[in-house]
């Protein structure tokens, strides 16, 4: 699957200093990153007409990020799979299929697409940038007026900054800050770049520099819901 592209310009990040956080902590500082209501995000993509959207489940009912709009439904009793329904709108669903009505619209054969849970869950968190890279595994998350957060070594090192300034050169954005005897450079060029594990295509190619080590990899920007 090919991730849509979004636009350049709503990468917009502001200045602050840094903060590291070494392996084996609970989590990263949340500071401004928003935390996600306990539940489990699903992605469902519909048919070959492009139809899609994510769902949030929730003790009972189910929120829906639709095309036309944000809507909270409650869970029905139905004696097979799980039904959920509003005035005007109901969703079905059993293992990763669902069906999706709204109105007299009935929109069948959606799928869940497991690979694209991690850049909804971080779009509602408020991110405004994410990138992930292989070999080992990677990823990195930009928030406007608020941090970056990059986890590495597959998860086993995680570090939280304040989102620096941005410099400009030629076609790339960059983003330094060092304290503390650390320090990171971000590089954001707005290319084509495809996933080597993948395959999907993203908007940007990403390298950063934590330290001495060096990661490559492909990033989109997330427009908000």
């Amino acid at each position: 699957m090919t991730v849509s592209r979004l636009s350049w310009c709503s990468l917009l990040l502001l200045s602050g200093s840094m903060l590291l956080a070494c392996s084996g902590q609970q989590g990263p500082a949340q500071g401004k990153m928003l935390p996600v209501e306990a539940g489990r995000t699903l992605v469902y993509e519909c048919g070959s007409g492009g139809y899609e959207f994510v769902a949030r489940t929730l003790p009972g009912k189910i929120a829906l990020y639709l095309p036309s709009g944000y809507r909270v439904l409650a869970q029905q009793k139905v004696a097979s799979g799980t039904r959920y329904a509003d005035v005007g709108i109901s969703l079905w669903s059993k293992g990763p299929e669902a069906r999706l009505e709204l109105g007299s619209t009935r929109i069948l054969s959606c799928q869940l697409n497991h690979s694209r849970v991690p850049w909804e869950e971080a779009r509602l968190r408020g991110v405004d940038f994410r990138a992930v890279g292989q070999e080992p595994g990677w990823y990195l998350e930009l928030q406007h007026e608020g941090q970056m957060l990059f986890v590495a070594q597959y998860g086993s090192q995680r570090a939280v900054f304040e989102t620096p300034d941005p410099e400009l050169v030629d076609n790339r954005e960059i983003y330094q800050v060092a304290t503390d005897g650390h320090q990171i450079r971000v590089e954001i060029e707005l290319h084509h770049c495809t996933d080597v594990m993948s395959g999907e295509i993203y908007d940007s190619r990403v390298s950063v520099q934590l330290d001495t080590n060096v990661y490559r990899g492909c990033g989109l920007a997330l427009e908000p819901w």
